[in-house]
Parts: structure tokens; C-alpha cells; sequence
């Protein structure tokens, strides 16, 4: 059995250059320089393309000042397919240097599970599965005489959740081992990854069974064999003032607090004090949405 990163989403805080940099220097060499196509879209001016349908959206349109400016890089499965594991890991321990991130999809796949397509529909007809998801969302499809990729016929796909929300998984045969995925987005996806990604690959598979689990759990022996012991994340996912206000404490406290103590101990503590007025004047209108939820001094 074999686990993978299947599709990689993440929004950036900066500027165009700062993401061609960031490009350039973790992704060119697996998958080339990143090309201007001349037009834009999903709100953003400008749209790039590397191979393996890699992208990046960058300036956009509703950014009023460069406090606002951030950028999106997107890799699907064929993209993440050509990367190192560690790569993406040591991608994602950088990100943790930068101000400011959030995965927006992170897509979790296993293949050559211990189970079909069919003994998934069978366990939602017997009430076996406990799950968050509707069962008005649970269905089975099989074609059998659909050619598979692995010359054999016949494709089965059991699926569990919404495109639209935040978890959805598909279970299928279509190119020979039977695969399980989950799709990840917003709020969840981005607190799988801050807890996926920053660990070794190797420990990949059982951190992102865990958060499997939170979504769906079977009562078969099959599902035993998978899941090989590995217990519940019983992760909740906060609101995103909440997580927002953790990740700047974080920041500071890793990253800040040293060299602001040197200022404090050379230039006294009123350094400190200036400092702080001089960001008050500088903050702009990008962080109002967490002033506005608690009281502070402007």
C-alpha cells in the first residue's frame, strides 16, 4: 500500500516576484519555469502555467495596497506525482518563515487498499460506516465493460461527501489498484497540511489517517487491516479569526521574539513601544477583520 500527496493548493501573502522566487527555487527544476498566459482569472490578474498543468494566480484584482497582494499556487496530482516527498516538506517547513499562508486543497491518497469499491457500497447498505458525511451523498457507480489502465475491465467508484464541502472521498479502480482519496478544502485543509506536511514523508501516511478517520471509519475487518492501528486525529477545525490569531502569536513568539528582545536590551524598551505605533500606522486595512472581533487600541 502506498500513500501520496495528490493535489496541492496554497495561498501565499506577497508579491508577484516574490512568488516566481519561491517558484523558481523549490519547483523549476521538476517542473519548469513558470509561463505568463496573458490573461487571468478566478480573481486575479495574471495567470502562469509551468508543466503538469502546475499553476499560479497572482495580482489580485481587489488588492488595494501591497499589504493585500498574494498569490496561489496550485499543483494537481500529475504535479505533485513529479516532486520529491521531501521537497514538499521542506517547502512546507519555509512556509512557516513566511508571514503569512493557507492551504486552500490538499487532496490525500492511498494506493492498493485492502478493499473494493463494492465493499464500501455494501457497508453503507448495512449501516457499517460511522461518518460526518450525508448518507444522501454516498453512491456507487460500475461501468463493467469499461477498460482499466491496467488492461483489465470493468471500473467501480464509491463516493462519500460534497465537492462543495470541506471532505469528500473517492474510492475506485480505474487504473488498477484500487485507490482512496480524499479531497480536502479551505479551513480543513489547510489544518492537515500544518500537521501533515511538516513531518518527515515516511510519517505522512499514519498523520493523514488519522484525519482520515475523523471523516469516516468502517466496522470491517478490512478497514482494521488499512487503517493498521492508527488512532483518530479528533481534530476540530477553529474559526478562522481563531486560527488566524494563534498563527501570528506562533510567528512572533518563534520567530520575532529574539531579535526583539536585542532591540529592547540595547535601545531600551521604548523601541518596543515605537515599534508597535509605527505598525498601528502601517497595518493598513488588512487585518481589520480580527480587529473588529475584540477590543483594541488604534
Amino acid at each position: 500500500m502506498e500513500f501520496r500527496i495528490h493535489w496541492f493548493a496554497v495561498t501565499i501573502w506577497g508579491t508577484t516576484d516574490f512568488a516566481l522566487k519561491l517558484w523558481e527555487v523549490w519547483f523549476q527544476k521538476s517542473l519548469g519555469h513558470m509561463q505568463p498566459q496573458g490573461y487571468g482569472g478566478r480573481l486575479y490578474q495574471s495567470i502562469y502555467k509551468a508543466l503538469a498543468e502546475s499553476k499560479l494566480y497572482c495580482a489580485p484584482r481587489l488588492a488595494t495596497d501591497d499589504s493585500e497582494q498574494h498569490f496561489h499556487f496550485e499543483l494537481p496530482g500529475s504535479a505533485c506525482e513529479a516532486l520529491h516527498p521531501k521537497l514538499l516538506q521542506d517547502f512546507m517547513l519555509a512556509l512557516e518563515h513566511v508571514e503569512r499562508f493557507q492551504f486552500t486543497r490538499l487532496d490525500l491518497a492511498w494506493d492498493g487498499v485492502p478493499f473494493t469499491p463494492e465493499d464500501l457500497e455494501q457497508a453503507g447498505e448495512r449501516n457499517m460506516l460511522r461518518t460526518y458525511a450525508r448518507r444522501e451523498t454516498l453512491s456507487f457507480e460500475s461501468t463493467p465493460y469499461r477498460p482499466r489502465e491496467d488492461g483489465q475491465i470493468g471500473h467501480s467508484i464509491f463516493r462519500m461527501g460534497s465537492r462543495q464541502s470541506s471532505r469528500y472521498l473517492r474510492v475506485y479502480n480505474l487504473h488498477g489498484p484500487v485507490r482512496l482519496e480524499i479531497e480536502t478544502r479551505s479551513k480543513r485543509a489547510d489544518t492537515i497540511a500544518r500537521d501533515v506536511l511538516v513531518h518527515a514523508p515516511d510519517d505522512w501516511a499514519a498523520k493523514a489517517m488519522a484525519h482520515l478517520r475523523d471523516f469516516v471509519d468502517v466496522h470491517a475487518d478490512y478497514w482494521q487491516e488499512f487503517i493498521q492501528g492508527e488512532a483518530r486525529a479528533n481534530c476540530t477545525v477553529t474559526d478562522a479569526r481563531t486560527s488566524e490569531m494563534s498563527r501570528i502569536s506562533d510567528w512572533l513568539y518563534k520567530q520575532v521574539a529574539p531579535s526583539l528582545s536585542v532591540l529592547a536590551d540595547v535601545y531600551g524598551e521604548d523601541a518596543v513601544d515605537r515599534l508597535l505605533k509605527t505598525g498601528r500606522r502601517k497595518r493598513g486595512k488588512r487585518f481589520d477583520s480580527l480587529l473588529s472581533g475584540g477590543n483594541h487600541e488604534s
